[in-house]
């Protein structure tokens, strides 16, 4: 912790990075090629008797009330390197424009605002994040926000939407104004704290030995005809990692399919019925699907996103919380579906109990434990093709059931990505069905693969959850290529 001299005659104490804020800004230096990887853009719109100048009002209001629209960030001389600090100031200087598109059509006004989110943001010494009032067609009306990833994540922006329209609705329909968010600096503290605990001394210890007790994981590609894996074998029959992101190619697109509603509640009813965990069943479809790609391996890892929000205080706090680790489950084909839900969450709560710690660290770790090939190669090298992440559902309320069924809620894509493939299973806002969003760098040419990867997942999901007792070779068998 040291102090700064703002323009405006006040000190303020600047702070490092939190962890996740660290990986975050890690994997942008490293991969992402100076490019708008770390814009957060989204937009939410529904369709009422609109009263725009409630909303500016909500806005604001939801602005002042967030501690992480205060937040800035700073480069600063420690020990001679220069390293990124963070402050937070007095007022978060960010002004609510309003936009009136609604005499265009809608694929014309999504192109703006996804040029707008592709814009990177200025990230030091200024505001980070942008709020704007918007009108579309069809009486269609809300927010278009553009947020910078160490100040938020996917969660945080769905709280502060979640937050706007509780405020805009007590305006408009009379109802309680919202309970007060939580500290940012708060829950910073709370991530310096861990730095010095015992808690981090057992994880780490924890990590040393699961990865010196661990048999070297195998990589299993999305890709078909350009199976990096077996081309490394080519060369050497025993590899089992691959190296990625090679070269500055952080251009991206993405491939967006939408899982029916009525699939969709049978996947949520069976989790319900038999106490199942949602992305334990969506992350068993995903490790079926790369499985099948890759001559029906048992043994599969793939990276997933952990929230790390389980106190009220980390979830109303807004910030970056995410940690990233690797998820690998070895499922023999006799086993059930529903044992290999287990088998998935048994996998996941082993890394839940121990996800504090810094996923930079850990990955240190891995390296220093495991007797495994990758230890000696480059800082590329790889045993997860691709990052898996699901978003809950959250609670955002809404006037009525009529305003629900008309809701959008919207991700623009910044056509940047520093992941060679990144999937996120979220919610849609108006009937809760499940939308998968495949980001993928386009010099992989990896969007073929991906549209026959997504029907694998998809159909191995609902063989199980319409036969929780099919056997996992059975599914394999099912969906062979």
């Amino acid at each position: 912790m040291s102090t700064k001299p703002l323009a405006n005659g006040k000190t303020v104490e600047t702070y490092p990075l939190t962890q996740a804020q660290r990986f975050m800004f890690f994997v942008y230096k490293q991969f992402g090629n100076n490019s708008p990887v770390l814009n957060i853009g989204s937009g939410y719109y529904w369709k009422d008797d609109f009263r725009a100048d409630l909303l500016k009002e909500a806005l604001e209001e939801a602005i002042a009330r967030c501690d992480v629209m205060r937040l800035r960030f700073t480069l600063e001389n420690v020990n001679g390197n220069m390293q990124v600090m963070q402050y937070l100031v007095d007022d978060a200087e960010t002004e609510v424009e309003e936009f009136d598109f609604s005499d265009m059509p809608y694929e014309e006004s999504y192109e703006i605002m996804k040029g707008w989110t592709k814009q990177l943001i200025p990230m030091f010494d200024c505001p980070l994040n942008t709020v704007r009032l918007i009108r579309l067609a069809d009486g269609m009306n809300g927010m278009y926000l553009k947020f910078h990833h160490l100040a938020f994540d996917g969660y945080a922006a769905k709280t502060f939407i979640a937050d706007v329209m509780a405020i805009y609705l007590s305006k408009k329909c009379g109802r309680a104004y919202p309970k007060p968010m939580k500290s940012y600096y708060d829950a910073m503290m709370d991530e310096f704290k861990y730095l010095d605990s015992d808690q981090r001394k057992a994880d780490r210890a924890y990590w040393m030995q699961f990865f010196s007790n661990e048999s070297e994981p195998i990589f299993n590609d999305y890709l078909l005809e350009g199976n990096r894996l077996r081309k490394a074998r080519k060369e050497n029959p025993e590899q089992r990692f691959v190296s990625l992101y090679e070269g500055d190619h952080p251009e991206s697109r993405t491939l967006m399919y939408e899982v029916s509603k009525e699939d969709s509640d049978l996947i949520m009813d069976l989790c319900e019925k038999k106490g199942l965990s949602i992305p334990c069943v969506l992350m068993l479809g995903l490790r079926t699907a790369l499985s099948a790609f890759n001559d029906n391996q048992e043994d599969v890892s793939f990276k997933f996103m952990i929230n790390r929000r389980g106190s009220l205080l980390a979830k109303k706090s807004y910030g970056n919380r995410w940690h990233f680790y690797s998820l690998r489950t070895i499922i023999p084909a006799d086993l059930t579906f529903e044992q290999a839900v287990a088998a998935v969450e048994d996998a996941q709560s082993a890394v839940f109990k121990h996800c504090n710690f810094d996923t930079l660290e850990m990955y240190q770790v891995k390296h220093i434990a495991m007797k495994a090939g990758a230890i000696t190669n480059t800082g590329t090298a790889s045993y997860d093709s691709m990052t898996f992440s699901y978003h809950a559902p959250l609670d955002v309320p809404v006037e009525n059931e009529e305003v629900k069924a008309s809701t959008i809620g919207i991700w623009y894509n910044n056509d940047f990505s520093a992941q060679n493939m990144y999937l996120t299973v979220k919610h849609r806002a108006n009937d809760n069905g499940f939308e998968f969003i495949f980001e993928y760098r386009t010099c992989e040419n990896s969007a073929e693969d991906l549209k026959v990867l997504y029907p694998k997942i998809i159909e191995s999901i609902m063989l199980g959850v319409k036969n929780p007792q099919i056997t996992m070779g059975e599914i394999l068998d099912q969906i062979k290529l």
